[in-house]
């Protein structure tokens, strides 16, 4: 064990209700505009002149970009996270993701910012080693409102 962790946290230790801010991205017009093209290539998440006669009425960001800046800061912040803690969920993987909502459009110059929310733990025991823990995660943008949200069920070294 590297000597950069204070203390062991399996399982068992993670309680239902803990709450993490992982951080805010501003989403510009020329990121959009790049993750549209690569992975989502439709007039209202890549053309600003086409998207304003569309559903939206303007450019918006692919949903998908909300879930990959999710991705990028939950990466980052558990990693400054386990410095301190040696996190059972650093070592498991996401095995499901559920009710995945995107509720407002996200345009230009909208920052996000993303939560996590541990909302319960099953008693289910995976291959011996796992428990697994479900959370519901959020973006809010600069107004307060909600944007997306999903719940993931991931996996959690328990104490043996």
């Amino acid at each position: 064990m590297s000597a950069l962790y204070l203390r062991n946290r399996g399982f068992e230790d993670i309680p239902v209700g803990e709450f993490h801010v992982f951080g805010s991205h501003t989403f510009s017009e020329l990121e959009m505009i790049e993750f549209a093209k690569r992975y989502a290539p439709t007039p209202e998440f890549m053309d600003p002149k086409a998207a304003r006669q569309l559903r939206w009425g303007g450019l918006v960001a692919t949903p998908w970009h909300l879930c990959a800046m999710w991705m990028r800061k939950m990466v980052d912040y558990m990693e400054v996270y386990a410095q301190g803690v040696n996190d059972g969920r650093r070592n498991g993987a996401g095995v499901a993701i559920l009710e995945l909502d995107w509720l407002e459009p996200v345009r230009p110059g909208h920052t996000l910012t993303y939560t996590y929310e541990i909302v319960s733990k099953s008693d289910k025991v995976v291959r011996d080693r796992w428990g697994i823990i479900r959370s519901r995660n959020e973006a809010f943008n600069q107004y307060g409102n909600k944007v997306m949200t999903f719940e993931i069920d991931i996996l959690a070294e328990r104490n043996h």
